[in-house]
This record gives structure tokens, C-alpha cells and sequence, in this order.
């Protein structure tokens, strides 16, 4: 009797615990999953080989199974939309390839293609042995990136003014950028890289902020450059940087060459001054003839040189310009400017300033007027005035007369 009490005792712990306990069912069946999709990363316009893995998450044999993919609107199956499997045993995984294509133009985005799944469950019992059922169709689906390919190039580049020539400050370089892929770029950023001969007319005027570019848009870049002056003509390729971001972030930098054309100009100096007298000083006239040389790249029209007087310098010019004529590349010319030098004027070297002023050659298409400053040195020595001298000069020479005729009348009166 106290055994059969220690029995049912046992019998009523058992039934305690087995009722605390939850019972799952998970895998207690077959169970077909994705586990692995490669590659999942595309671009507008691919055709690509998909190999997706395909298992059995379950306890239970899967026979027959059949998937049917489902199109998108941007990204498809090619060929046959239904892949069979024989069969996939509990706990194992098969593979299969299929071909997807993305649509042309496809937008940045993330696509799914839905797949309906149906199988059969195989599986054995005691009572009625090997035994097939078919199992509730699910649905499963794979998820592809398309990110498309971002292709910036510069598509235009117009420069103001439209001649570049040597010496010309602040001109502006218009590089038009277009994006001919599919992918979007952001945080786009253009800079010119300015090498000999060239500098930015300001501070960062060589970079330019463009911000998003679509895909097939296209946005202007602006530069203000200096071109130095004697640069030589021809054809000059300057590096452009150009920086941008995808969608995801990622950073990118290309460079592109940009070709400004240099276009001839003349140019001078000044190889020799002759001034007359050689020694000047206050009160003098003076005639200053100089010889310029045409050492630019082109041949220079209607030559001209001018002085530009400065109120502190004591110079007073009856001929301030002197015209020379046409100087091919290589020639040289004279003219010749006259001044009286006032008085008084301080003893010192003075600077003047010489314009030299022409025109381009026509024949090349250049109807452009440049002038060119260049400095001369004038020295004025210390000295008494012109006229001051021969006043000086005739009272000696009174002194010297008075003086001999006193000695010749003393000796004729001696007679």
C-alpha cells in the first residue's frame, strides 16, 4: 500500500513537469529557406549569375520542390521563371543559379524578387511507413542593391574672354560636368589645378562646389584664374580634381584634363636709352630717345611709346609720345621724347614711366590694343641751372675784360 502511494506520487511530479514544459515544434517538419544570395550587389543594365543557397531547415525530408520567381519592375529573371529541386534532405542545403537582369536606368534603390515556394514533406512512421504530403506554398524573396555607375566628365569648357592671352587676369574658366551613368554623385567638388603660368585671380577661385549631379544631368563649374604674363602661346593641359560621394557614402576622386589655349600677343623691353646731354641738370633740355624690342609672340601694329609724367617728377615734355611704327616679332624701333627738366629740381634718380602702346596682328585675327608699362632711368645731377652757368660764365669773363684792359691801360701810360 505505501508503495502504490509512492507511485502515484511519482506519476503526479512527472505530470507537474511535463506540464511547466513548452513543447516545440519547430523543425518537427520540412522547411525550405534562403540562406545565402550571391552576389546581391548590381548596376542598371547588368545580366547576371545569381547562386542562391537553398536548405532544408527542417527535420523532414522536402521532395518536389518548385520555386516561381516573380518580376519586378526594374530587376527580372531571364529564361525559365521556375527552378525544380528533386529533393533536399533534413538539415542539408543545395544550390542553383539563376540569371537576373536589371533594368537600363534603373534608379539607386534596393529590389526584391518575391518567390513562391511548394514541396513536398517526406518522411517515415511506424504505422504507415514512407509517407508524402504536400506542404502550405510559402513565400520567400531575394533582395538585390542596384547602385549604378557614376561616370562624370567634363562635357564643355568656354573661357571669358574667349582669347587667352598672356598677362590676363581674372578669366573666367566654365568647365560644363555631366554624369553619364546611372548612379547619382553627391558632395561633388571640382578644382582646377593651376600649374606654371597660372594662379588663382583669388583665394580658392580654382574650386568649385557643384553639390548633386544626377545621372544624365549636368552642371556648370566656374574658375577665375591669372595667366602670367610672358607665358608662351600654345595649348596648356591643366589637371581638374574632381571629388563626389554614392549613395552609400563612398568616396570617390577622378581627374579629368582640362586644355586652355594660350593665343599669341606681342610683348617688350626696353634694350636702350640715350639721353642728351649725357649729364643733365636743372633748366636742361633734354631729348631721350629709346629703343624697344618686340619680344612677345606676335607681330605688334602701330607702335607708340609715351612718357607718364608723375607730379613729383620735375620734367616738363614738349614731345611726350613718339610713334615708331610696325615691329614683327624680333624688331626693334626708336623714338624719342624731349623735356626741359624745371628749376630747381632735386638731384636724384627719377623713375619715369614709359607706356608702350600697340596693336595685334590682324592677319592672325587680332584686332586687340595692349599696352606695357616699363620704367626709365632719368638722373638729374647736382649743378647750377642753365642760364645760372652762363651768367656765372659772363661775369668771369667781364672780370677777365676789365681786368686785361686796366693792365693795358697801366702799361700804355708807362710809355
Amino acid at each position: 500500500m505505501i508503495q502504490m502511494g509512492k507511485v502515484i506520487a511519482v506519476i503526479g511530479l512527472i505530470l507537474l513537469i511535463t506540464s511547466t514544459i513548452t513543447v516545440s515544434t519547430a523543425g518537427s517538419h520540412a522547411n525550405i529557406v534562403i540562406t545565402d544570395v550571391t552576389p546581391v550587389d548590381l548596376s542598371p543594365g547588368d545580366t547576371k549569375d545569381i547562386t542562391l543557397t537553398i536548405k532544408n531547415d527542417g527535420s523532414r525530408d522536402a521532395r518536389h520542390i518548385t520555386l516561381n520567381f516573380q518580376s519586378s519592375d526594374y530587376i527580372s529573371v531571364v529564361g525559365s521563371s521556375s527552378e525544380y529541386i528533386h529533393s533536399i534532405n533534413a538539415w542539408t542545403s543545395k544550390e542553383i543559379t539563376i540569371t537576373v537582369h536589371v533594368a537600363e536606368g534603373a534608379p539607386d534603390g534596393t529590389y526584391e524578387i518575391p518567390i513562391t515556394c511548394s514541396f513536398d514533406e517526406y518522411y517515415y512512421t511506424a504505422t504507415t511507413g514512407y509517407v508524402t504530403s504536400a506542404m502550405t506554398p510559402t513565400t520567400l524573396g531575394i533582395v538585390f542593391n542596384v547602385r549604378g555607375e557614376i561616370i562624370i566628365d567634363v562635357a564643355d569648357l568656354t573661357t571669358d574672354p574667349a582669347e587667352v592671352r598672356p598677362g590676363d587676369d581674372y578669366v573666367t574658366v566654365t568647365a560644363t560636368l555631366s554624369n553619364a551613368g546611372e548612379g547619382q554623385a553627391k558632395e561633388v567638388k571640382a578644382e582646377l589645378e593651376c600649374l606654371d603660368g597660372f594662379k588663382p585671380s583669388k583665394s580658392a577661385t580654382n574650386i568649385a562646389y557643384i553639390g548633386i549631379l544626377n545621372s544624365g544631368s549636368q552642371s556648370v563649374a566656374t574658375f577665375h584664374i591669372d595667366v602670367e604674363e610672358g607665358i608662351e602661346d600654345g595649348y596648356y593641359s591643366l589637371p581638374l580634381t574632381i571629388t563626389y560621394k554614392d549613395t552609400n557614402n563612398n568616396d570617390y576622386t577622378i581627374t579629368k584634363e582640362v586644355r586652355l589655349l594660350v593665343e599669341p600677343k606681342p610683348d617688350f623691353e626696353v634694350t636702350s636709352v640715350r639721353i642728351t646731354p649725357a649729364t643733365i641738370r636743372s633748366g636742361d633740355s633734354v631729348r631721350l630717345a629709346i629703343t624697344v624690342k618686340n619680344t612677345g609672340s606676335e607681330d605688334a601694329k602701330s607702335v607708340e611709346i609715351r612718357a607718364i609724367r608723375k607730379a613729383t617728377q620735375p620734367f616738363d615734355f614738349d614731345e611726350r609720345s613718339s610713334y615708331i611704327g610696325d615691329l614683327d616679332i624680333g624688331d626693334e624701333g626708336s623714338g624719342a621724347l624731349t623735356f626741359d627738366v624745371e628749376t630747381p629740381a632735386d638731384p636724384r634718380e627719377y623713375l619715369l614711366k614709359i607706356r608702350i602702346r600697340c596693336t595685334g596682328d590682324p592677319d592672325k585675327g587680332d584686332y586687340n590694343v595692349y599696352t606695357f608699362d616699363r620704367t626709365v632711368s632719368v638722373t638729374v645731377s647736382p649743378g647750377a641751372p642753365k642760364h645760372e652757368r652762363w651768367s656765372g660764365y659772363g661775369i668771369i669773363i667781364g672780370v677777365i675784360i676789365v681786368l686785361a684792359g686796366g693792365i693795358y691801360y697801366h702799361f700804355r701810360r708807362k710809355r
